[in-house]
């Protein structure tokens, strides 16, 4: 026996309706009222002010199933020592992170002659080259940290371009359904 079609999971929305025509496509009200052996819907005001459309997604909670399973190396060169393993999966770059940097050109190095270095001058080389260890790690974490988003980012773009060809497959199927309908009982 039949379920009743209130006990159904809702239709799927026809995309490039008319005005005019209810949520759910022209077919769906045609074929319900070949079920339920009426010509008209039973409130036609009743689909105006009621969606079957489900609600709006926020992108960013989407998650794509998928196995992305990085080098540890890679996640390694990624993390800062102590602390949080780097998660592609979750990690968001600000648009001033990813701006390209310019490219500096160095000044010219004074040579100092071997009688000023004293204790002064041996203090700020020290301080110096310290900060540009520092400055090199930071640019090299940042790097690596980019690349392995990069990756992932590749990965699960790939997936969803396959994901797109199958619903637009899917969606060429049933506009053919709709079509061989139309043309067997009429327009909609």
């Amino acid at each position: 026996m039949a379920r009743p079609l209130s006990d159904r999971t809702p239709a799927p929305l026809l995309l490039g309706g008319q005005a005019g025509v209810p949520p759910g496509g022209g077919a769906l009200l045609g074929l319900r009222s070949l079920l339920q052996g009426t010509s008209k819907p039973k409130e036609p005001a009743s689909w105006l002010t009621s969606r079957d459309t489900p609600s709006p997604v926020d992108p960013d909670t989407v998650e794509v199933l998928m196995t992305f399973e990085p080098d540890p190396a890679d996640l390694a060169l990624s993390s800062i020592p102590g602390h949080e393993t780097f998660d592609p999966r979750r990690h968001r770059f600000s648009e001033e992170e990813l701006k390209p940097q310019p490219i500096m050109k160095k000044a010219r190095k004074i040579q100092v002659p071997e009688e000023q270095k004293d204790e002064k001058y041996w203090s700020r080389r020290y301080k110096n080259n310290e900060a540009a260890k520092r400055s090199r790690d930071a640019r090299r974490l940042k790097e690596n940290q980019i690349s392995v988003r990069a990756a992932f980012l590749e990965k699960e773009n790939a997936l969803l371009r396959q994901e797109v060809v199958s619903v637009r497959q899917e969606l060429s199927h049933y506009r053919a359904v709709l079509s061989r309908y139309q043309a067997q009982h009429g327009a909609l």
